[in-house]
């Protein structure tokens, strides 16, 4: 089941001709840095503490657990968890043992999860100790095979699941390891990994997640960021979201560099955190940023050891990233990419402030770009287009759904979901989502380009931009605003600043409602934009009701005075 039917052998022989691919999964890293440099610090999760030595070790035993549950060769087992040490060497584990591990959010719900049962064949599912855990359990039992197995992390006391961490508690000899998983691994090219992605439906498709594509993004990274040994990178988010699956899983291993976890993202907690590991690369999304700079005791941490700041899910306002710059001391690097891509651009810790600032950086090494027009035709450099990629950064295709690759790679590249163009310094520059693109009046809107606007606002700390539907228009602009401190943020007010900021009247927003929190996708990365249209809606029907309600009160009121 792991073969990835789009490598194709002229394919994987051009990029191992190159120097992009090899047949290394992120475990051979750690076992190399284990006999390299055995005692070093590998992975710090609260009080736990990893040497390469002992982190391997765990690995092999966890592996052997999988093997011994009866667990078959490309068997898939879903990882459902928040972010610890057991998980990340469970994942490990899984390559080493030849398991496909399905990376599932933690905070997929009984409907996610019930429509990855009915399409993936599970032959089991890690779950944490969470108020939901049960309730989660009893969906996947439902609808796995006969084999399927349950599994717990973190003390979970779910009926019936086998608890992994007594695995580290068995004693093996390396004789006897050796003997059990030989043969097991994973081939070079195979899919260790399947990325769950909601796409534009909401329903989950699977993606093949290739060790060969990630580790050769990895690579670049490495070079953009000056990574070596010395480093210490914490993952702020779940270690199976993008940037963070690529910085932590696939780049640092392969220059022996510290990792560092959080299971929650607290400010403070992450100020501390950097303090005592003396953390030189911080990987966030941009709402926890936001978070980060709004937290009152910011300023009483000692940050200075940081000197990069990893952000991505989505384009970090010029006017934050340069805050961040400038509280923390350290250089901004933003990416670009898709779960179904892989990785497509990044910006170097050398590239000019307004690319590192503004910008997404180059594409990766070895990506041939086209933008086009909606014709499909493409355009000179500079011009605005549909971003259009091919490469050695490129995953697999959609796992056991052929159809969806092949129309997905209909024209030999892949089919981003944004615009932008290339400058004629070859630096890449996104303009806004092909889906989220509001259309006024036969107008394009680009959201992000009012966001940015509308958080130079003094009073706004997060916004977002959707187009609600309009009889009239096709759609309108609305935005959602979470305001600073409680103060109370009014449309006129974001208008007047619009106006002040030279941004064209057709592209304010024409509604307005203000928020405590924007909604996050199911990975924490980005604005949920379908759940903010969701909540627009309702509050159009809420206001709708309301008015029509006081409307029937002033009626029935001159009705009484009239019979008075």
């Amino acid at each position: 089941m792991a073969r990835v039917q789009r490598y194709t052998q002229q394919l994987v022989a051009g990029y191992e001709r190159d120097g992009h691919w090899n047949g290394a999964y992120p475990v051979d890293f750690w076992e190399s840095n284990a006999l390299r440099d055995p005692h070093r610090d590998a992975l710090v999760f609260g009080a736990q503490r990893y040497t390469w030595k002992t982190a391997v070790e765990a690995i092999h035993k966890l592996a052997m657990g999988l093997v011994s549950c009866g667990l078959r060769r490309n068997d898939v087992i879903a990882l459902q968890a928040p972010n610890s040490a057991a998980l990340m060497l469970l994942r490990l584990a899984a390559e080493k043992a030849g398991v496909v591990a399905l990376l599932v959010p933690p905070t997929f719900s009984r409907a996610e999860v019930g429509a990855i049962t009915e399409r993936l064949p599970l032959a089991g599912a890690v779950l944490s100790e969470r108020a939901r855990a049960q309730d989660l359990a009893n969906v996947y039992r439902a609808g796995a095979r006969e084999s399927f197995a349950l599994f717990s992390i973190g003390g979970s006391s779910i009926p019936g699941a086998c608890d992994i961490e007594s695995w580290l508690d068995v004693p093996y000899s390396a004789t006897e390891a050796g003997r059990v998983l030989d043969g097991r691994r994973l081939q070079p090219y195979e899919y260790a990994a399947i990325i769950t992605t909601s796409g534009t439906t909401g329903i989950p498709r699977f993606v093949e997640h290739t060790a060969c594509a990630r580790n050769a993004s990895g690579r670049v990274y490495i070079d953009r960021l000056q990574l070596t040994h010395n480093d210490v990178v914490v993952g702020m988010v779940s270690i199976f979201a993008g940037n963070c699956d690529l910085l932590v899983h696939h780049t640092a291993p392969q220059v022996g560099a510290r990792i560092v976890l959080v299971d929650h993202f607290d400010p403070q907690l992450a100020c501390r955190l950097i303090e005592s590991e003396r953390a030189t690369c911080a990987v966030f999304v941009p709402t926890l940023l936001h978070r980060l700079l709004a937290y009152d005791g910011l300023r009483r941490h000692d940050l200075s050891s940081l000197r990069v700041v990893t952000s991505f899910g989505a384009i970090l306002a010029p006017g934050i990233a340069a805050e961040v710059e400038r509280i923390l001391g350290a250089k901004v690097i933003q990416g670009y990419g898709a779960s179904d891509y892989g990785s497509l651009a990044s910006a170097a810790i050398d590239d000019p402030d307004r690319v590192r600032l503004t910008g997404v950086g180059r594409p990766l090494t070895g990506t041939e770009l086209r933008i086009c027009d909606a014709n499909g035709v493409a355009v000179p450099a500079g011009t605005p287009g549909r971003i259009f990629a091919r490469g050695p950064h490129c995953v697999g295709g959609f796992v056991q759904d052929t159809a969806a690759t092949e129309q997905a790679w209909a024209t030999g590249y892949y089919a981003m979901g944004d615009f932008g163009h290339l400058d004629q310094d070859g630096y890449l520059w996104l303009s806004g989502r092909v889906r989220e693109l509001v259309i006024r009046g036969g107008q394009n809107i680009v959201p992000g380009e009012v966001e940015d606007a509308i958080l130079a606002h003094p009073h706004v700390a997060e916004a977002a931009v959707i187009g609600v539907p309009d009889a009239e228009m096709g759609e309108r602009v609305c935005a959602a605003v979470v305001p600073r401190d409680g103060v109370r943020v009014t449309l006129e007010s974001i208008t007047a600043h619009l106006s002040e900021r030279g941004l064209a009247r057709f592209k304010h927003p024409e509604r307005l409602f203000l928020i405590d929190a924007l909604p996050l996708n199911p990975a924490a990365t980005k604005v949920d934009k379908r759940a903010l249209l969701e909540m627009a809606l309702g509050k159009e029907i809420k206001d709708s009701s309301a008015e029509v309600s006081q409307a029937s009160t002033r009626i029935a009121n001159r009705s009484i005075r009239r019979k008075r």
